[in-house]
């Protein structure tokens, strides 16, 4: 069992990586302004990779369970990388919908700048999440993430009033057509950090099976 577990969790980790990359190539298109067709045909490729990566690991789970009738810890571990996939493959769609704003429209500076901002900002926190959940325990990340989402609501916060600031100097016209698909991606940005708050909750299972339990008792 700890040879598959130990080749799931490498494929995880390669998972893990190739999103954040997907996510850093459209920062770099934006910050460089050059988005068109060929960026387009690459995000898409990117994403092709994702559902690669997601039914690999998928159906390395299910023949895990299969082969090695896994105890409740190694269940619980496959059972949080079957949950976290579907988390990984989510951040890895919202790629194309940004791609796409950008090729179909032509994007003020101020916009593209708060975007790039706020996709600044969250790269940072996937990669310090993401470095946690290889390198720290389940509950060492978890706290650690709780810290990170909290600071980035802040900055998304501080974007959206910002973004309102220049939706009052904009015709109607033009905030039809630009800023709702901006604050669409604004949005996907933000749920970017949220599947990574679930993506630290799933390991948290590993260790503490009433964890959504508790969680969800509080919150009623």
């Amino acid at each position: 069992m700890k040879q598959s577990k130990d080749e799931i969790s490498n494929e995880f980790q390669n998972f893990c990586n190739h999103v954040y990359q997907t996510w850093e190539f459209i920062f770099n298109v934006i910050k460089s302004k050059a988005c068109g067709p060929k960026e387009l045909e690459e995000i898409y490729r990117l994403e092709e990779i994702s559902n690669h990566f997601e039914a690999s690991i998928q159906d390395d789970c299910i023949w895990a369970i299969s082969k090695n009738e896994p105890m409740a810890n190694h269940l619980r571990y496959i059972v949080a990388i079957i949950n976290s996939i579907k988390d990984l493959e989510r951040i890895a769609d919202y790629g194309v919908s940004a791609v796409r704003f950008f090729v179909n429209n032509s994007v003020s500076d101020d916009i593209r700048s708060i975007i790039q901002s706020i996709l600044n900002d969250a790269l940072k926190a996937m990669n310090k999440i993401f470095h946690a959940i290889h390198n720290k325990t389940a509950i060492d990340s978890y706290k650690e993430c709780q810290k990170i989402h909290a600071d980035f609501k802040e900055k998304y916060n501080h974007i959206i009033n910002k973004l309102s600031g220049i939706l009052k100097r904009r015709s109607a016209e033009q905030i039809e057509k630009l800023f709702q698909g901006a604050i669409i991606i604004i949005k996907h940005i933000e749920r970017i950090i949220d599947h990574c708050s679930n993506i630290t909750e799933n390991f948290m299972f590993i260790k503490e099976s009433e964890f959504f339990f508790n969680k969800h008792s509080k919150q009623i």
